[in-house]
């Protein structure tokens, strides 16, 4: 007979596979088990829910998530774009490493890899339309820069990873930074590697020092705001939390006291925007706790363990396994949907067998994010392509190269642990 907890994946899987809202796929056959094979009563489902949103950490998310829209709402992007083609832009694929190069600017405020699309994916694609690369490079190599997002503080989704784990999310959001700028690196050598191959030339002339001193200047309060983030966790002068809410003052006040921003409606049509999004976000995660509930009383988590021990109990090739565990769901499912799923399952036997749960997460959710860019789901190159304007097929096959770069950045973060867990001693 199939057991609880087999009964509530499997049906899971099958509605997210049918492309039913991931907040019902997630909460319907938990809520089911419960009510029906527990006979608990009717109000135990929600009030489980509540309780997985009630937390002073998850104040975060909203608030990051507002920071993203206030950044494009405003005149802030340009600005950076600016900045960044001065300084790469006359390198091989000289665009393209400016494409790179913003993006980490860009993800250092918004913390999600389809917020950096959708704030600066426009201003990237359309301009290296414009100087003659073609639409599904552009649209690939933005899919591919935007996993940085999730990676750099602010990181939605190592804060949920510390929510769902019960670890620190002040250590995931520091332990993030080392592995996105590794990651930035390879991306810039990788690019460097397909423009000079391709030929795509880069700008025709270096600008000179005082215009590269003054877009810095210009963009400098932009630019600093993810050093004062990590600078003030780093110092202890505010957790994640706090984090978020003087991020919201920082970029409030340079709009208006730097970039004199005198019309202040983006501030409500952005606090709109982080409504809708908070909104999806909470009620996923809601369903979450709810099933991450069910796998937790059901002891999937201790089954997943016997299965990976019987195979080995060797930890790089636990890890191994579960690196292709996560890359696999990463296929076919939502990244907080299989982060929901995977993090009470695995985290446990990884902890077992030695290794650090913050380093986990930082390769947890770099595995996922490169799920953003692989087909069926590939929800990163459909918002490019769209943008750029171009067959997401194509998109899907340039993006190929970037495949082999991302999981060469995954496994030398997942097996040189130093490289996630290096500034967490100064936290």
């Amino acid at each position: 007979m199939i057991s609880g907890g087999v009964f509530v994946v499997l049906t899971f899987l099958v509605l997210a596979l049918l492309r039913v809202p991931v907040f019902i796929a997630l909460g319907l056959p938990a809520s089911i088990y419960l009510l029906v094979f527990s006979g608990q009563p009717a109000q135990f489902p929600i009030n489980r829910m509540v309780r997985t949103v009630d937390s002073f950490s998850l104040l975060a998310v909203p608030i990051f998530i507002y920071v993203g829209s206030l950044m494009n709402h405003g005149d802030i992007t340009e600005k950076i774009f600016e900045f960044a083609d001065n300084i790469v832009g006359h390198l091989t694929g000289g665009l393209a490493q400016v494409n790179i190069l913003t993006s980490l600017i860009f993800s250092g405020i918004s913390g999600s890899a389809l917020a950096d699309i959708g704030g600066v994916g426009k201003v990237l694609i359309t301009t290296m339309n414009e100087h003659g690369y073609e639409g599904r490079f552009s649209a690939a190599l933005t899919s591919a820069s935007a996993t940085v997002g999730p990676l750099f503080p602010p990181s939605i989704p190592l804060i949920l990873y510390g929510i769902l784990a019960e670890e620190s999310v002040l250590n995931l959001l520091v332990a993030g930074a080392l592995p996105a700028l590794a990651t930035v690196g390879l991306l810039m050598v990788g690019t460097y590697i397909i423009c000079r191959r391709e030929g795509y030339s880069s700008n025709e002339t270096r600008p000179p020092i005082r215009t590269i001193v003054r877009s810095f200047v210009i963009a400098f309060p932009a630019i600093a705001t993810p050093i004062v983030l990590i600078a003030g966790m780093l110092s202890g002068l505010f957790g994640a939390t706090e984090a978020a809410a003087v991020t919201v003052l920082y970029i409030l006040f340079i709009n208006v006291v730097v970039y004199r921003i005198t019309n202040i409606r983006y501030i409500w049509s952005a606090a709109v925007d982080t409504a809708k999004t908070t909104s999806t976000v909470l009620i996923i995660l809601a369903a979450a706790g709810l099933f991450s509930f069910i796998l937790s009383i059901e002891r999937v988590d201790v089954q997943f363990a016997n299965l990976l021990f019987s195979v080995s109990e060797s930890p790089p090739v636990v890890l191994l396994m579960v690196i292709i565990l996560v890359l696999t769901l990463g296929l076919i499912l939502d990244p907080l949907a299989a982060l929901v799923m995977i993090v009470p399952v695995v985290v446990p036997p990884l902890i077992e067998v030695g290794h650090d749960p913050i380093h986990m997460g930082v390769v947890i959710v770099y595995g996922l994010m490169i799920g953003l860019l692989t087909p069926p789901l590939g929800l990163s190159v459909y918002l490019s392509a769209d943008i750029a304007r171009v067959d997401p097929v194509e998109v899907f096959r340039s993006t190929v190269p970037y495949y082999v770069i991302l999981l060469t950045g995954l496994f030398i973060v997942a097996y040189i642990p130093e490289i996630s867990l290096y500034l967490i001693q100064f936290t």
